[in-house]
C-alpha cells in the first residue's frame, strides 16, 4: 500500500527507460496481454533524438516512479486539426487511487492544448475493466463514430509489395 505522497509529473529521461519497460510489462500482465517486445534500446532509440516518435511523461511519488503515459502526435486532414494519441497509460497497482493517473492525464491535456490540439485519443482493451473505469472517471468517451482499424506487419509487407 502506498502512503499518501504528492505526485509529480515530469518528462521521461534516458535513465527512466528500465523502469518504463518494466511498467510496460506490468501493464501487459495486468490485462492478460502477452509481454511487450519493448526493450530499453527501443525506448531510447524512439524516445530521444532527431527521429523521436513519441513523448513520455512519468509520475513520481515519494521518490519512486509509479506510472507513465506515452503519446504521439497525429494530424487529421478532414478537420485540419492536431491530435494526440495515447499509446500507453499505466499506474502501478499500489499507487492507484492516489492521483497519479489523473495527474498524467492532466499533463497530457495541458500538452495537447499547448500544441493546439483539439482532441486526445487512445485505445482501450475491451477486457481492461479498471482502465475503462478510470477513463470514465475522467469523463473519457468512446468515439462511437470511429472504428480503430489496422494493418499488421505481414499485411503491410503484402500491400507494399503490390503494384
Amino acid at each position: 500500500m502506498m502512503q499518501e505522497h504528492h505526485v509529480t509529473i515530469r518528462v521521461m529521461r534516458r535513465e527512466d527507460a528500465v523502469s518504463i519497460v518494466a511498467m510496460a510489462r506490468e501493464l501487459a500482465a495486468s490485462v492478460a496481454d502477452p509481454a511487450p517486445a519493448l526493450t530499453v534500446s527501443d525506448l531510447t532509440r524512439d524516445g530521444f533524438g532527431p527521429e523521436r516518435w513519441f513523448d513520455c511523461l512519468v509520475a513520481e511519488a515519494g521518490n519512486r516512479m509509479v506510472g507513465y503515459v506515452l503519446f504521439c502526435r497525429g494530424f487529421e486532414a478532414h478537420t485540419a486539426r492536431r491530435r494526440l494519441w495515447i499509446g500507453d497509460l499505466y499506474v502501478r497497482a499500489e499507487a492507484r487511487r492516489h492521483g497519479a493517473g489523473r495527474a498524467l492525464i492532466a499533463a497530457v491535456a495541458r500538452h495537447a492544448l499547448q500544441q493546439g490540439c483539439d482532441a486526445v485519443y487512445w485505445e482501450l482493451w475491451r477486457e481492461n475493466r479498471s482502465g475503462e473505469a478510470f477513463f470514465q472517471s475522467v469523463h473519457g468517451a468512446e468515439a462511437e463514430d470511429i472504428a480503430t482499424m489496422r494493418f499488421d506487419k505481414a499485411r503491410l509487407q503484402a500491400i507494399a509489395a503490390s503494384k
